[in-house]
């Protein structure tokens, strides 16, 4: 099976603009995701950005990028014009803001892949404020692996017990998912053209569109934590981590 990785690097992110060019130990972030994916996919990674900025920068170090319509909604949606331009039998949706993303995790999403045609990963939450915040998304799973429902809320919830017990994630399995994405071809292809549902309206997840449509989305556990860099205060923190992750 050929695969190729694909970064999509949106410029314009509402919370902090141009976060994928930011500083990490003296070099822009999306290089720090690039190189580690360049890991486990070799010369099949590119990035599909919105900007020439971060088209010259992934040059400057002497990646591959190209340019994608400003209008997409989704990095999934970005993806799927990547697809349109490169024949390949499976794509990989790295996020551009994880650099401290382990070759591991993709490559579980790439043995993933030779068993389901629409992949994703979590791993179980081990702290409570990472399980009462919203920017945490939250996934149940059946006793497969395939995902019945994404929330940002506590899911699912622990009735009788207090949201404030610091023993709450040891009295069961809350897991986290990890934005990263696995797609064969023939699925991408469709998923792009879904119409939006109210779900995902609601909780603002593009993966509930894929569900409320009827796909299977499987999700395969990872002992590592992800570590999306969505605001001032989540840069500042992976600032302080890079120091020993990167």
């Amino acid at each position: 099976m050929r695969v190729l990785g694909v970064i999509p690097a949106r410029y314009h992110s509402q919370r902090l603009p141009g976060k994928v060019l930011l500083p990490l130990r003296d070099k822009p972030m999306i290089q720090h995701v690039y190189e580690r994916a360049r890991k486990v996919f070799g010369e099949n990674i590119i990035v599909a950005t919105d900007d020439m900025r971060v088209v010259e920068a992934v040059e400057a170090f002497g990646g591959r990028a190209v340019m994608t319509r400003t209008t997409h909604a989704s990095g999934t949606e970005r993806v799927g014009e990547v697809a349109e331009r490169f024949i390949y039998d499976a794509y990989v949706n790295i996020q551009a803001d994880e650099p401290f993303i382990e070759a591991e995790q993709l490559r579980l999403l790439l043995e993933a892949l030779k068993k389901h045609p629409l992949v994703t990963l979590m791993h179980r939450v081990q702290r409570k404020e990472e399980l009462i915040t919203p920017s945490a998304v939250k996934v149940v799973v059946d006793k497969r692996g395939k995902a019945l429902y994404f929330s940002r809320a506590i899911l699912p919830y622990p009735r009788g017990v207090s949201l404030d017990n610091s023993e709450l994630v040891h009295r069961m399995s809350y897991y986290r998912h990890i934005g990263v994405y696995g797609y064969h071809r023939s699925v991408l292809m469709e998923i792009v053209t879904l119409s939006p549902s109210p779900l995902e309206e609601v909780e603002q997840l593009e993966q509930l569109r894929w569900l409320y449509h009827g796909y299977e989305v499987w999700v395969w556990e990872t002992p590592y934590r992800s570590y999306g860099i969505d605001t001032p205060e989540e840069y500042e923190m992976a600032q302080k981590l890079a120091e020993t992750l990167l």
